[in-house]
């Protein structure tokens, strides 16, 4: 149970690296100290309260705004993937607009029997396409649950 919460409290804390580390240590000592005067786990997570509660004073303390860091986060990580997909069909659209027809050497205007073969055996364009799909995916993913979330 505790180590539970303090996964949850990690988690929800939108603090640098070492100062995590630094909160994690400082539960570990606050949930050892305390059952050594003999609280029980329970006692001890009803008193700090719930992880999101916990991990919004701990910022606090630390002069951070936790729910604002996380909506930033959101939206940069929103923005990111938009960007890709963006980039990935532009990519993808460029290739394409310059693609000879299937079966003709050059700029020939009929097609012929010669066949050639890259080194790869599947077009490039695919996973353009597909890395642009994903990203889009995602994006609207992040979007929906920064909407959702807004909501509560």
């Amino acid at each position: 149970m505790k180590e539970q919460y303090i996964k949850q409290v990690e988690k929800e804390l939108s603090l640098p690296r070492k100062m995590k580390k630094e909160v994690v240590r400082d539960l570990n000592e606050v949930f050892a100290s305390a059952m050594e005067h003999g609280e029980t786990e329970q006692q001890i997570i009803q008193r700090l309260g719930t992880p999101k509660e916990f991990a919004d004073s701990t910022a606090e303390q630390f002069g951070i705004d936790n729910t604002t860091l996380k909506k930033r986060n959101g939206i940069i990580s929103t923005l990111v993937a938009l960007v890709i997909a963006v980039a990935a069909f532009s990519v993808y659209a460029v290739a394409q607009s310059g693609k000879v027809p299937e079966g003709a050497i050059g700029q020939a205007d009929a097609t012929t029997n010669i066949q050639i073969e890259g080194a790869f055996a599947f077009d490039i364009s695919q996973i353009l396409l597909a890395i642009g799909f994903a990203a889009t995916a995602i994006a609207v993913l992040l979007i929906i649950r920064t909407i959702h979330k807004n909501r509560r």
